[in-house]
C-alpha cells in the first residue's frame, strides 16, 4: 500500500475583485513548488470551514497538489457581508482572481492551477477557462451542460418525481418553474408549452400569470411585480410547490421595492441566459467532467452529451468523462462519496503533473 503523504493546512487572505476573501490552503510537506486545485462551490458559497469540501481538501491532496478552499464574499463571518445576487459572470472573476493569486505564490507550479466544481461551480469552470488561459485545467462536478433555465424546470421535475407526487402536482410545479423563467427572459422559451398546459390544467392561479406573461398588452412593471407576490402567496401552502423553494424565493422577492423589479429581472436573466455552448466550444485545457448518474438535480445524459458536442466542436481531445452508478449529485451513494470518486480525480491530477 502506498503511503499517505502528510499535509499542513494554511489560513489565507486574498484579495478577488475588489474584496478579500478568506480560504485554507491545504498543501503536502513534500517539496515547493506544488501545482494547485481551487474548489468552487455550488450556489452555497461558504467552503472554508464547510466539511464537504474539507473532505475534498484532504482527499485531493494526495495527488501531490495544494488545494486551497475558501469563503465567497459574505460568508463564513467575514465583515463585508455581500450574500446578495451573484451572476455567473461576477463568480467567473471572482475564480480567475483566485487562480492568479495562487499563481502569485513562490509555493505554488504558476502553469499548474486548474479549477474544480460542485454543481454551479461547474458553470464556472467552463466560463473561467473560456475566458483565460492562465487556467491549467478544469474538473467540472455536476456541471450542467445545459442553459440554468434548463436546468432550473429539470430540476424541479425530477425532485417532485422523486418525491413522489402525483402526475398533475409535478406538472402544475414544473409549469410555474417554466413561467417565472418566462418572466425573466426578453423572449419567452416556453410560450407554447406553458399555454398548452393551462389549458389542460385549467383553473388554478397559473392563468393570471400566463396572461400577463404572453399578453399583447405590455403590463407596467410594478403591477407585474406585486401580481408576481400575490400568485406566488396564494400557492405557498401547496405540497406540490416543495421544490420551488418559495420560503427562499418569497422573502427575497418581498424585500426589493417595486422599483426594482426590471434590474433584478436582469439579473435573473444575466443567469438564466448562460449557455455552456458558449463557453465548452472555447475550452482548450484538459477536462475531467464526472457526474452522478441519480442525480436529480441536472439533465445527466443531455448534459454529456453537450460536453461531447461543444468540446469536440472546440477540438478539445483531452477530455475524460466519467458518470458514477447510483450516485448523487453531491457524488454520494447514501452517506459516503461513491466508491473511487477520489481516486479517479488524484490520479487523473497526477497526469497533469507528468
Amino acid at each position: 500500500m502506498q503511503n499517505k503523504l502528510t499535509f499542513t493546512n494554511e489560513t489565507v487572505s486574498f484579495p478577488a475583485v475588489g474584496q478579500n476573501l478568506a480560504g485554507i490552503l491545504t498543501r503536502p510537506t513534500t517539496a515547493d513548488p506544488h501545482p494547485a486545485l481551487v474548489l468552487l462551490h455550488g450556489s452555497d458559497r461558504s467552503g472554508k470551514e464547510d466539511q464537504y469540501y474539507t473532505d475534498h481538501a484532504e482527499n485531493l491532496v494526495q495527488s501531490g497538489f495544494a488545494v486551497l478552499r475558501y469563503d465567497g464574499p459574505g460568508w463564513g463571518g467575514q465583515t463585508e457581508q455581500n450574500q446578495g445576487f451573484e451572476t455567473l459572470q461576477a463568480r467567473t472573476a471572482e475564480a480567475i482572481a483566485v487562480v492568479k493569486y495562487l499563481q502569485s505564490r513562490p509555493d505554488i507550479q504558476a502553469d499548474k492551477v486548474g479549477l474544480w466544481g460542485i454543481s454551479q461551480g461547474g458553470w464556472i469552470c467552463q466560463m473561467a477557462a473560456a475566458a483565460s488561459d492562465e487556467v491549467a485545467f478544469i474538473i467540472p462536478t455536476s456541471g450542467p451542460g445545459v442553459t440554468p433555465a434548463e436546468q432550473e424546470v429539470y430540476r424541479v421535475e425530477a425532485e417532485s418525481k422523486a418525491a413522489g407526487f402525483a402526475p398533475d402536482e409535478v406538472a402544475k410545479a414544473v409549469l410555474l418553474r417554466r413561467l417565472m423563467v418566462d418572466i425573466v427572459l426578453s423572449v419567452p422559451i416556453f410560450q407554447t408549452i406553458n399555454q398548452s398546459e393551462t389549458e389542460r390544467l385549467g383553473a388554478g392561479p397559473w392563468i393570471e400569470i400566463v396572461d400577463f406573461i404572453y399578453g399583447s398588452d405590455p403590463i407596467d412593471p410594478i403591477i407585474e411585480f406585486q401580481k408576481v407576490i400575490e400568485l406566488l402567496n396564494t400557492i405557498k401552502a401547496e405540497t406540490w410547490t416543495k421544490y420551488l423553494h418559495l420560503d427562499q424565493v418569497i422573502p427575497m422577492f418581498a424585500n426589493l421595492p417595486p422599483q426594482a423589479w426590471e434590474m433584478a429581472k436582469g439579473q435573473m436573466r444575466a443567469v438564466l441566459e448562460v449557455n455552456p455552448a458558449d463557453f465548452l466550444t472555447q475550452v482548450h485545457c484538459p477536462v475531467l467532467a464526472i457526474f452522478g448518474e441519480a442525480d436529480t438535480s441536472i439533465p445527466v445524459e443531455k448534459s454529456v452529451t453537450r460536453y461531447k458536442k461543444y468540446l469536440g466542436e472546440a477540438g478539445n481531445e483531452a477530455v475524460t468523462i466519467k458518470i458514477f452508478p447510483q450516485a448523487s449529485h453531491t457524488i454520494h451513494v447514501g452517506d459516503e462519496f461513491a466508491t473511487g470518486y477520489f481516486e479517479t480525480i488524484n490520479n487523473w491530477l497526477k497526469m497533469r503533473i507528468e
